[in-house]
């Protein structure tokens, strides 16, 4: 599990008229221009500098100002509202600013990060950090997230963490786990077979999966940290697309075990099993709605394969597409507001992002190789998804609008689920 950090609040601006800078809706061409030189001191202020400034940009919300710019004017002034040039932030047109300090020797450091705002001029969030020197990501991550929560009103997903599969040869595939800006790729399973299809336990603790280990597609769960796998299912079907309920209570999946894939629900602990569906055609790729009432779900019970859902209990359905012939693989937005799906309505497939009630879809990739698995960050705002675009399948992050497409895995992926908010 993840390291806790000791954090000191040395100064939090909480007014209660606090300034949104960049309203969440703000159409993705209009970047709040930000500037972050390298912290001053310790042998890791240049590493601290160089994560927020990728995370930043990676969020699609900010112009990070070039630091050949402003380094070695930055070097000459401090750090404190004192001591700052703002005049000169002005001058390159930076509406945000962000300076630090390291400090520490033998493995403990403590690192102060300060976000100013060079034209009120005044300090918008400022905070230390007292954590050992493998702990730089998180503090760097964590900061990104004040910038975000600062300057958008919504608190930044950076120190999450996005699962998926990944190939390590022809006929097997690991589950990984990586950060959510690709770096610090590990393994969690180490089974030699076809693990595919993981999915997050709500408290981040777990993983539940497919796995091939055993000969047949079955069901396993396992600890985030590589140890207590365990087998969920054993019959004589495949057993597929598993996702964890909100509250952490039931896992549903698709099993073939009676013929055609149909939709159950089980315990996380493999007991109590109960069927979902029951109809002409397959089901599979299930999702909970955020507050676990109702399922979103692909089938084959119109003839192509569309999306529809239904209630948590079964029953009565409700189709949501009637455009393409292989919509699959559908995600609720945890905002409640959206379901993002892949279609494939030309040869390849694409994301599309719709209303819970298969309203207003739109298509957010386009001509650039297929597209598949999208999965939602935490707040709603990121899509993670696989693409072929750069010739093999890897993890790609996108803003919920489709723009500021970029890769993350430093390797090949494919089949991403983001993982929850653990602080």
């Amino acid at each position: 599990m993840k390291r806790m950090l000791s954090v000191i609040v040395i100064l939090l601006s909480t007014t209660a008229h606090a300034r949104i800078y960049i309203p969440v809706n703000q159409p993705s061409d209009k970047k709040l221009p930000i500037a972050i030189p390298d912290l001053v001191g310790g042998g890791f202020g240049e590493d601290v500098a160089e994560i927020i400034r990728n995370d930043l940009t990676l969020s699609g919300y900010f112009q990070v100002i070039t630091p050949e710019i402003y380094e070695k004017r930055a070097r000459e002034e401090g750090t404190t509202l004192e001591t700052i040039q703002f005049n000169y932030w002005q001058t390159i047109e930076a509406h945000a600013l962000v300076k630090g300090e390291v400090q520490g020797s033998r493995g403990k450091l403590s690192v102060s990060l300060r976000l100013f705002d060079p034209y009120a001029p005044e300090m918008i969030v400022g905070k230390e950090y007292q954590a050992g020197s493998g702990d730089i990501r998180e503090i760097a991550h964590r900061f990104a997230d004040e910038i975000m929560e600062a300057l958008t009103g919504r608190r930044g997903v950076f120190n999450t963490k996005i699962t998926y599969a990944m190939v390590t040869n022809k006929k097997q595939r690991e589950v990984y786990i990586m950060d959510m800006d690709g770096e610090r790729a590990r393994a969690v399973t180490k089974l030699r077979s076809m693990s595919l299809s993981p999915a997050w336990s709500p408290d981040g603790s777990h993983l539940v999966f497919t796995s091939y280990t055993k000969g047949r597609p079955d069901l396993y769960t396992i600890g985030v940290d590589g140890r207590g796998l365990k087998r969920l299912t054993e019959n004589q079907g495949a057993n597929l697309t598993p996702v964890w309920s909100p509250n952490g209570e039931r896992i549903i999946y698709a099993s073939s075990e009676t013929g055609e894939a149909e939709l159950y629900s089980i315990s996380p602990d493999g007991a109590n099993r109960r069927r979902l569906t029951q109809t002409m055609g397959i089901d599979l790729s299930p999702d909970f709605s955020p507050d676990g009432s109702e399922v979103v779900f692909a089938s084959e019970r119109s003839g192509n394969l569309h999306v529809f859902k239904m209630s948590v209990h079964g029953g009565a359905t409700q189709r949501l597409t009637y455009v393409g012939y292989q919509n699959d693989l559908p995600e609720w937005s945890p905002l409640a507001d959206k379901i993002a799906f892949s279609g494939r309505d030309s040869g390849t497939f694409d994301i599309f992002i719709m209303n819970p009630d298969g309203s207003n879809i739109q298509r957010l990739t386009i001509r650039s190789g297929s597209n598949e698995h999208p999965t939602f960050s935490p707040d709603g705002r990121f899509i993670a998804f696989q693409s072929t675009r750069d010739g093999t399948t890897a993890i790609y992050l996108m803003r919920a609008d489709g723009s500021n497409q970029t890769r993350i895995s430093k390797h090949n992926g494919m089949l991403p689920q983001w993982g929850p908010r653990v602080e």
